[in-house]
């Protein structure tokens, strides 16, 4: 199999409230979905630089004022 056909696998974890609300707070600094910046920080930690993370764009939200 070719390197880009490479078959692909997802996975899932759940998070707690606090790792969830920083997790959101991070992915908003780099403009990013919260599953974008998960999925790159994992991919870092892993050294497989070279693996594409999602090419999807980002959708805008209305930001809630507090």
């Amino acid at each position: 199999m070719s390197e880009r056909k490479r078959k692909r696998v997802q996975i899932t974890f759940r998070l707690t409230e606090l790792a969830w609300d920083r997790l959101k707070l991070a992915a908003d600094l780099f403009n990013m979905e919260p599953s974008q910046y998960a999925k790159a920080v994992l991919y870092r930690d892993l050294g497989v630089f070279q693996e594409p993370v999602d090419q999807r764009r980002r959708r805008w939200k209305k930001r809630t004022r507090l």
